[in-house]
């Protein structure tokens, strides 16, 4: 079951209403240089979902519970992922105009994804020398930029508004989004992070680890980095400290437990390896924005 609404002037109307399994409500919205579809992915659903666009395409994984999404060139699940870990997390994938590009789903209960195609001829427009057309054609599958995702989060937030200044709001929003990606100055911003092997093997051993803490110490041995080189390395690469990822990583676990179990929040944040209720009720608030009380009510419906 699909509802969707197409939005060409800036009027946003959508509801929601009830989810029913394997439903999905999609929203459109153009936007200067950009078409914006906000997705909201009830499941389960086991089967591919074709993403391919005839123009360059951001996919952004904004939320997801009770399960994964992979993002691939192919409909077949590879082994092993990217990079380990980011199944559980936000994560996004740009890929050029034309190419394949597959939304792989197991077991999940919602996903909240934002899917974003560039229109490069309105952007070339817009920025001129600041644009850089070498950076429209590798693909990036499942990366993380802290900038862009936080842009992503309030481009979806103002994509469902109504009214001039949301439309000038998310203009503004879109444009940035799309200077983040294509501006002269990305290859600059992407340097200096860990190798992609490196980051797997951190990944791997952080969520091996989960609930417990690595010392930063046996992290930097692991990459062959110092300390505090490999606590910029690490940051560059997922855009956030190795503590703050980690706390990240127990609150997605947390979130797993709020909608697929009735645990009280006392012992879903021992489970997670929080101090106690109120340490949890901190870090959730800080991360999803919500307390783990009105998250659970908002997503168990």
């Amino acid at each position: 079951m699909t509802s969707q609404t197409i939005d060409r002037l800036g009027e946003a109307r959508l509801n929601l209403g009830p989810a029913a399994e394997g439903s999905a409500h999609r929203y459109l919205r153009s936007l200067t240089g950009v078409t914006v579809e906000i997705a909201h992915l009830h499941g389960p659903s086991s089967d591919p979902e074709d993403l391919r666009s005839t123009l360059p395409r951001l996919t952004v994984i904004l939320e997801q519970i009770g399960g994964h999404a992979e993002m691939g060139l192919t409909p077949h699940r590879l082994a092993p992922l990217p990079v380990a870990g980011y199944r559980a997390a936000s994560h996004l994938t740009f890929v050029p105009a034309d190419t394949p590009l597959w939304q792989l789903a197991q077991r999940f209960r919602y996903i909240r994804r934002l899917v974003i195609d560039f229109d490069l001829s309105v952007l070339a427009a817009t920025f001129g020398d600041a644009l850089t057309l070498a950076s429209c054609v590798e693909p990036r599958l499942m990366f993380r930029d802290s900038g862009i995702l936080a842009l992503a989060e309030l481009l979806a937030d103002a994509c469902l508004g109504s009214g001039t200044d949301c439309r000038l709001y998310g203009d503004s929003l879109a444009l940035a989004m799309s200077y983040k990606l294509f501006g002269a100055d990305r290859a600059r911003r992407n340097r200096g992070g860990l190798a992609p092997s490196q980051l797997r093997r951190v990944i791997a051993l952080l969520e091996q680890s989960l609930p417990n803490a690595v010392a930063l110490k046996d992290l930097a041995e692991l990459t062959g980095l110092s300390e505090a080189y490999f606590s910029r390395a690490f940051k560059a690469s997922t855009g956030m400290p190795p503590q703050r990822w980690r706390v990240a990583a127990k609150v997605q676990r947390a979130q797993t437990l709020l909608v697929e179990t009735g645990d009280s929040l006392a012992a879903i944040a021992l489970a997670c390896g929080f101090a106690d209720q109120s340490h949890f009720s901190r870090a959730f608030q800080t991360i999803a924005g919500a307390s783990p009380g009105a998250w659970r009510k908002r997503h168990c419906v």
